[in-house]
């Protein structure tokens, strides 16, 4: 029994938001401590993400990564980690919990100097999601279809002729309207004006003219296909 506990835990690669989100549960004695995502436990994380954030406090010192889902603090006991703001890392670690706050304490970092990495992961992290049970689809309760309704030829007249003033939607018109998706448009700016250091928010707003431009940059983050290298600069994913 000791040798299975002393066994050292899978390391699961995991996105931020599920270590964020899942219930942490506090085990006694020697048996570590874990989180439940409802469709998998782990102790010990694989995470890839950008260091958003870099702190210094005597003898500890704490990271802020970010890997498009979410951003959790990595905590040190040691100030001799070669870490700056902007790099890719991989986190080996534990997950653990101090009043509200979820942070990680790392095992093994690496940093990772080829961005494909981080595609490679997405991929990785997508295809574990297809093979989780999906939630079974709610069933609408029948309902009595309301009776069919006689029309006039003197209302039918008068429908078609508010109607006459509609213009058709063609296909071309169609066509035009998702090649306006300010998703695409937002990563195509960025792509297009980042010379290494990423591109500011107040720049995306002017090239795109896009409304309610934080919720579509929001999106990009959680799909992962941008990152926020510090606050209100962003990349891409490529």
């Amino acid at each position: 029994m000791e040798g299975e506990i002393s066994k050292r835990q899978v390391a699961y690669k995991v996105q931020v938001k599920d270590i964020l989100s899942g219930r942490y549960i506090k085990e006694e004695g020697w048996l570590p401590n874990y989180i439940d995502t409802g469709s998998k436990k782990f102790s010990r994380v694989n995470v890839l993400g950008v260091v958003v954030n870099k702190e210094t406090d005597g003898e500890t010192q704490s990271y802020v990564i970010d890997d498009g889902s979410g951003r959790i603090s990595l905590r040190f006991f040691e100030t001799n980690t070669n870490l700056e703001v902007g790099d890719m890392i991989t986190v080996i670690g534990k997950p653990r919990e101090f009043g509200a706050e979820r942070y990680l304490v790392p095992e093994i970092i690496r940093k990772v100097i080829n961005p494909k990495w981080a595609e490679l992961r997405k991929l990785e992290l997508e295809k574990e999601k297809q093979k989780e049970p999906k939630a079974q689809p709610i069933q609408e309760p029948t309902r009595n279809l309301p009776e069919k309704k006689e029309i006039s030829e003197d209302e039918l007249a008068v429908e078609s002729e508010d109607l006459a003033g509609e213009p058709e939607e063609t296909q071309e018109t169609k066509t035009t309207e998702e090649n306006k998706n300010p998703l695409t448009k937002i990563f195509e700016t960025i792509k297009r004006l980042d010379e290494g250091a990423g591109v500011g928010f107040d720049q995306i707003i002017v090239e795109t003219n896009i409304d309610t431009i934080d919720i579509h940059i929001k999106k990009l983050l959680e799909q992962g296909d941008i990152f926020e290298i510090r606050p209100g600069r962003y990349k891409v994913l490529e």
